[in-house]
């Protein structure tokens, strides 16, 4: 498990994709710092994680990577490597896994660091004595959206496990975030029960809803374990790409 996810970071700060996803993401936050409303880096940065960030940004990021991680990487028959030597297959997705949360969990370090970087430059902090209630209070919106994204990862890698083609998973991966993206403000309500509705729910914190935001995260982790099960129960059923 380690060995497959220590060989996947290798990989990732080798490929030149990685550093252009990042760059990407940075650009799109310094283009929504030119372009937003007159407001502080505080307020900045729950605009760009409600905004452009988790709408639609890292989601579709996310579908790329899982996309190579998996769907490729069986397609082309490199996986075949790790899957011929004593690894458990078990060991294998899970240490996949792990890769594809560390990937979402760089995107979103990404997105707040340089949201407050942006938003500190073009806006200023504002008034000194909210700044660390805000930052707080920004932490906390990030924290409650990372399970749900995760839970979105483990969704979309059981779907690369199924298709082999991954010119169809980037198109289905991608159709599903853009149907969630529109199907959410017409039925909120769903976004609580839904994998990776959570996602969305910066504008839910400190708000009354129909439900606690706890639920964000319990659903999200049922999500994950039920995923992953399944994934590992499909990898273990999986021929080898020669």
């Amino acid at each position: 498990m380690l060995k497959i996810f220590k060989n996947e970071i290798i990989k990732m700060v080798s490929s030149k994709k990685f550093y252009l996803l990042c760059a990407i993401l940075i650009f799109s936050i310094i283009l929504m710092g030119t372009i937003g409303h007159r407001i502080n880096a505080n307020n900045f940065a729950l605009a760009t994680l409600d905004g452009i960030v988790m709408k639609p940004i890292v989601p579709i990021f996310m579908v790329l990577v899982i996309a190579e991680v998996l769907t490729e990487d069986y397609s082309l028959g490199t996986m075949k490597f790790s899957l011929m030597t004593t690894i458990k297959k078990s060991d294998f997705i899970i240490g996949k896994l792990l890769f594809i949360a560390l990937y979402a969990l760089i995107f979103m370090a990404i997105s707040f660091i340089f949201s407050y970087i942006v938003g500190t430059i073009t806006f200023g902090l504002g008034g000194k004595g909210d700044v660390l209630k805000t930052l707080v209070f920004n932490i906390k919106c990030y924290g409650v959206i990372i399970l749900p994204l995760l839970s979105f990862c483990a969704m979309i890698s059981l779907l690369a496990l199924l298709i082999n083609n991954s010119g169809t998973m980037i198109g289905l991966g991608i159709g599903i975030v853009i149907l969630s993206m529109l199907f959410i403000p017409l039925q909120e309500n769903v976004i609580y029960f839904m994998p990776g509705g959570g996602m969305y729910a910066a504008s839910y914190i400190n708000k009354n809803g129909p439900h606690s935001i706890f639920l964000f995260a319990i659903v999200a982790v049922i999500y994950i374990i039920v995923f992953s099960f399944i994934s590992s129960l499909i990898i273990n059923k999986k021929d080898i790409v020669l």
